[in-house]
Parts: C-alpha cells; structure tokens; sequence
C-alpha cells in the first residue's frame, strides 16, 4: 500500500495528514466526520498519493455526518452515484470554499469508505471496473 497525503483544511494544507493503514484511513475518516456534523457545509477531503501526488489519481472525498461522496480524479473522471433521478447540487466545503457537488454523488457514508479503502489499496489506483463508482460524462 502507497503512504496517503490527506488535505481538509488550512492547518493540514500546510502539514498533510497521512495514511499508511485502514486504521489510518478509518481515523481520518471519524475526524472529519465528527467536525462536518453541525456545520451546513461537510469537509472535503483531498488525498493522494504522498510519494507522486502529481503521478497518480487525486481522490476528492466529502465526508458529512451520515453522506458522502468520492470523485476520482483520473481519466475518466469517475465519482460514486447515489439515488437516481437526484438533481441539484449539494454543497460541501473544500478548504473554506464553498464548492457544488452534483446531489446525485451522495451515497451513504459507508460507501464512501468502501471507496477510499480501494483507494488506499491498491496504492491510489482504484481499479477500473470497481463496482461503486461510475464514469462522469
């Protein structure tokens, strides 16, 4: 497994959280969770790969109370995919900028942990034929 940069705000702008184990990701996940429950907008997450950030895909992940969402960077792009039919836009918060992720990229926030498990899994490369995320057009 690759060694994980995660950014969520300004103070790990400056000094990334890593990620080396599940345990890792699962305490990362609680922490950003806990401080997205009561705000209007939950935190964005952006990780990597800490070794090659730029030579691998980029994983946005919003992490809010109980929903989420995972957008994978990559070509194609590829995000999680919630209820069909949902329109809108939800707002999520990327480094104290209010940023609009499409409302159908919502799914419930153990998928969003599913998702960055494969993520960290198979070192920043998610397969890409992996069941619980789908190319956006």
């Amino acid at each position: 497994m690759a060694t994980l940069s995660a950014i969520f705000d300004h103070e790990t702008g400056a000094n990334p959280v890593l990620i080396e184990t599940q345990e890792d990701l699962d305490a990362l996940v609680e922490r950003v969770r806990e401080r997205s429950t009561g705000h209007p907008c939950p935190s964005i997450v952006e990780i990597s790969d800490a070794a090659d950030p730029w030579g691998s895909p980029t994983a946005y992940a919003g992490i809010g109370n109980d929903r989420g969402f995972v957008q994978v960077h990559d070509d194609p792009m590829r995000a999680t995919r919630g209820r069909a039919g949902t329109t809108g836009t939800v707002v999520y918060d990327l480094v104290a900028n209010a940023t609009d992720i499409p409302a159908d990229q919502e799914v419930p926030l153990d998928v969003v942990r599913a998702v960055l498990a494969a993520y960290l899994a198979h070192n920043s490369r998610i397969p890409a034929d992996h069941p619980l995320l789908n190319i956006v057009s």
